[in-house]
């Protein structure tokens, strides 16, 4: 489907996009930051758990939100069934691998050492890997029937409700997320959806906050030869 009828419908699903984006980075960078982290250093781990739990928490509530809003719209579309089946049942494996994720941090945050490190970090790259796979999937084949299926107003719920799932402070961090991958068009259409007295704290509080948090998370990937992008 072109862009031009997806703008036409007005189901801006490339925003969508976006959001895989930070899925795809930050569990990524995740697992190479929890192996440069000195498990003697208890406010870095601290810091790098926290973010770990914030990106498992958002996902889970994406997945919700989709499995709730979205994929039961499509059940009477021209989705193959055996698809959405298949996305569905893609969701439920990487909720297993981010259960079993939360344990593994806390056994990280309370007892360090190599092992835990070790076991961390695999799990991660293990639920990066299937999540690679999945948004690949929802990419390619849900989304052009998603921007041809659902309303407008349909699919800003969605991301009404995602945004609604953080605290005002962390949602303003997590924009800045979005915005970092995204190019100029891309961010410029993304913030036509975003209220203006958001857009107006997201200058002044969000972009700063994002900046700052994430120098002190990524601070030891460089010095032991990983790459941020």
């Amino acid at each position: 489907m072109s862009r031009r009828v997806v703008e036409d419908l007005g189901c801006r699903t490339h925003d969508m996009v976006l959001v895989h984006r930070v899925f795809r980075r930050e569990f990524r960078l995740l697992a190479d930051i929890v192996e440069a982290t000195s498990p003697t250093d208890a406010e870095q781990v601290t810091r790098v758990s926290a973010h770990a739990r914030e990106m498992l928490a958002a996902l889970h509530r994406q997945h919700r939100n989709e499995d709730e809003l979205v994929w039961p719209k499509l059940l009477s579309a021209e989705l193959d069934s055996t698809v959405l089946d298949l996305m569905q049942t893609q969701h439920e494996q990487i909720d297993a691998i981010m259960r079993r994720l939360d344990a593994e941090l806390s056994e990280w945050e309370h007892q360090g050492g190599a092992e835990t490190t070790d076991l961390l970090a695999e799990g991660l790259r293990r639920l990066h890997e299937a999540l690679t796979e999945h948004l690949r999937l929802e990419e390619d084949t849900a989304l052009p029937i998603v921007a041809a299926t659902l309303t407008a107003s349909e699919w800003a719920e969605l991301g009404k409700r995602g945004m609604a799932s953080f605290s005002k402070g962390r949602a303003l961090v997590f924009l800045g997320h979005i915005a970092e991958e995204a190019d100029e068009r891309e961010w410029s259409e993304f913030l036509r959806e975003v209220p203006v007295p958001v857009r107006l704290l997201y200058r002044v509080f969000g972009r700063r906050g994002h900046a700052r948090e994430t120098a002190l998370l990524r601070r030891d990937l460089r010095s032991v030869g990983k790459v941020v992008r």
